[in-house]
């Protein structure tokens, strides 16, 4: 290794470690020989006798039949490139490594991200051994007869997946913890070592317990027990065995990275003050389910477990270790329980959880990304005032005029946005869950993301024997007023489809534009409001696959192996159809078991945003789903979200009006 390679290694690792510190970057250059064995030497061994032990699991490219010792330099080369590729890889998901002490805290690191990571392995794979191999521009897949990624058998994904899991173990094995700057300076050791002795504490009083209706245990058994055969030790904390004890630690150590990614951050509740309580609502304990879904997994990983089909604890292998949304809703729910602890034990140490601004979590991969105009407001009133405070000096009385009426503003706000959040419940009230949906079409999505916390756009199901009626439309508006026209618009189509019963998708529009006509009262004086909807609805023969479908300014995307089709009726609501010898115009599709149908709003395709200030279009909307079809549905959903805010963040546009994509595969 040349002198200008070694500086450019020493110094890939010394902007990896959190604030190192001209010291600790001169040392680590100096002394790199020594920093060279344990950042390169020892990971690439340790990777390849991790790889080598479960390569059972895998269909790799490479041999394992010889020990490291015994391999060739070139034959080492490929792990020691593996290592020295570890800071790239890190840096780009904005994550950074620190020496740990006692114990090493879990990374949450989410699959997606793990994924691209093995994307790009793979990509790079193919260009060493494919030197005419051409890649597209998007960079994740590949053309000219080479296998997409995606489309690899699961034995040769693991291999790339499993090799880029593999580096938060092999960096703990080194003496480092892998961890995201965003979280560290919201997280301190004092409340972390509360937090967990609280756990261990509420464990002993609760340990043994039985819901005498259910018979389960209590929730807070469920940190020890999930995923562990054995129950948690009784007795002091500091005498707890060491992998009870580190257990209680890292649950403790991400309650405020799970809280954070719901927007809020903890603190120690002033003398004398009582500590507000947080109540959660279903979306925040679904996305801090998640996280400790993921916590869990990492948690295992860390300590030598891999997903097997059963599990043994003499192997370490457990079915568990996989996506959240592949686990049984019964899992789910151990997860959700866990979640829903939080607010008593934050009461138990004395600490509240308070709201923090979006920016501060921005950059979290697996928070919620609140981006309505509300919290715009409170956001660029926090940042106006900073601004001003930076260009002009002012009295502390004009200081505590601005603190008065910025806490007017921020107060007349979440007023605002509680009557908004009320609202929101009575739409999730009526909307269709994600369980019913689930039971109607196994695999599907529904990627719902209301500009103002609750939307003019909305979807319907029904079931009824053989046949299923699903639409997806879009009232006038957004916000309050879009949300009162969908809540009179689903209610007339519940009434035609579960009420009247219709199965006829022309009958059941006449039903529904007549009536919301009527209730508006579209006089032809112009004299009512003037308002109305768009929508595609469908009615599927599930014995044939036949598809019946009609709709109002709203097309049909179907994908199949020859490629994307738009469909359209060209019916338009105009008063006429409000006779009753009118019909609205339905058209049919046979569909075949693989293809997708995809309904949406108007709301992605309109979204501003690119360089240029543009709508994403529907070109663009088309061509992304060809690109997708291939991903499994929760997948594609997570992927047109991620495109969606890629497109709008580029020239930090505000999202323009309610989304709504739903996709449905036969």
């Amino acid at each position: 290794m040349t002198n200008n390679t070694a500086n450019n290694e020493s110094l890939k690792w010394a902007g990896l470690i959190y604030h190192p510190g001209k010291i600790l970057i001169q040392h680590i250059e100096s002394n790199w020989t020594e920093y060279k064995k344990l950042f390169i030497d020892q990971i690439a061994e340790n990777v390849y006798n991790d790889i080598r032990r479960t390569r059972h699991l895998y269909s790799s490219p490479l041999n394992f039949s010889k020990e490291f010792s015994h391999l060739s330099e070139n034959e080492k080369s490929y792990w020691y490139n593996y290592a020295s590729e570890i800071p790239g890889k890190l840096r780009s998901l904005n994550l950074r490594i620190r020496q740990y002490k006692d114990f090493c805290r879990t990374c949450l690191i989410p699959y997606t991200d793990i994924e691209k990571l093995a994307t790009a392995d793979y990509l790079r794979e193919c260009r060493k051994n494919k030197s005419d191999t051409k890649v597209p521009v998007n960079g994740n897949s590949l053309v000219n007869g080479a296998v997409l990624f995606k489309d690899l058998p699961a034995e040769q994904k693991r291999f790339f997946l499993e090799m880029n899991h593999l580096i938060p173990v092999e960096l703990k094995k080194s003496g480092y913890e892998i961890i995201r700057p965003e979280e560290i300076g919201e997280i301190s050791d004092k409340m972390v070592v509360k937090l967990a002795r609280t756990i261990h504490s509420k464990y002993q009083r609760e340990s043994g317990k039985k819901d005498h209706v259910s018979g389960r245990k209590s929730t807070i058994s469920l940190i020890f027990s999930k995923g562990s055969g054995n129950e948690a030790e009784t007795g002091d904390f500091e005498n707890l065995p060491e992998d009870i004890r580190h257990s209680n630690l890292d649950n403790a150590f991400h309650i405020p990275t799970k809280l954070l990614a719901a927007g809020y951050k903890i603190r120690p509740v002033g003398k004398g003050f009582k500590p507000a309580t947080l109540n959660l609502s279903e979306e925040e304990v679904e996305t801090m389910a998640r996280i400790e879904h993921l916590r869990w997994c990492w948690d295992k990983t860390l300590h030598g477990w891999f997903y097997g089909k059963v599990k043994d604890s003499r192997k370490k292998t457990h079915p568990s270790i996989i996506s959240y949304d592949d686990l049984s809703e019964d899992e789910k729910e151990k997860d959700r329980d866990l979640v829903r602890l939080i607010p008593s034990l934050l009461k138990d140490i004395s600490y509240e959880a308070i709201p923090i601004r979006p920016d501060k979590i921005f950059r979290l991969p697996y928070a919620i990304k609140p981006h309505g105009s509300l919290h715009r407001i409170l956001e660029e009133t926090s940042q106006m005032n900073t601004h001003i405070r930076n260009l002009v000096s002012i009295t502390p009385e004009i200081e505590e005029m601005v603190r008065a009426r910025n806490r007017k503003i921020e107060e007349a706000i979440r007023e605002v946005q509680s009557s908004y959040n009320y609202a929101l419940h009575i739409q999730e009230t009526f909307l269709p869950d994600n369980l019913y949906v689930r039971e109607c079409f196994p695999e599907s999505f529904i990627l719902f993301l209301p500009k103002d916390v609750v939307s003019g756009d909305f979807y319907f199901f029904s079931r009824q024997d053989n046949l299923i009626i699903f639409a997806a439309a879009d009232c006038t508006g957004h916000g309050i007023p879009g949300a009162l026209l969908s809540t009179i618009g689903y209610g007339i189509l519940d009434q035609a489809v579960n009420e009247i019963r219709l199965t006829d998708p022309g009958k059941i529009l006449h039903h529904l534009y007549s009536k919301i006509h009527r209730f508006l009262r579209h006089d032809p004086d112009g004299s009512g409001v003037r308002d109305d909807l768009d929508i595609i609805l469908c009615i599927l023969y599930t014995g044939t696959n036949e598809l019946i479908y009609s709709g109002v300014r709203t097309p049909l995307y179907h994908v199949n192996k020859d490629g994307v089709s738009e469909y359209r009726t060209g019916n338009q609501p105009a008063d006429s159809f409000e006779k009753e010898n009118s019909m609205f115009l339905s058209s049919s599709v046979i569909l075949e078991p693989g293809d997708t149908i995809y309904l949406c709003s108007d709301g992605y395709i309109d979204q501003f945003g690119g360089k240029a200030h543009k709508k994403y279009s529907s070109t663009r909307f088309r061509n992304f789903l060809q690109n997708v079809r291939g991903f499994p549905m929760l997948e594609q959903s997570d992927l047109l979200y991620e495109e969606i805010e890629k497109w709008r963040l580029e020239n930090n546009e505000d999202q323009t009006d309610d989304i709504l994509v739903i996709g449905i595969r036969i």
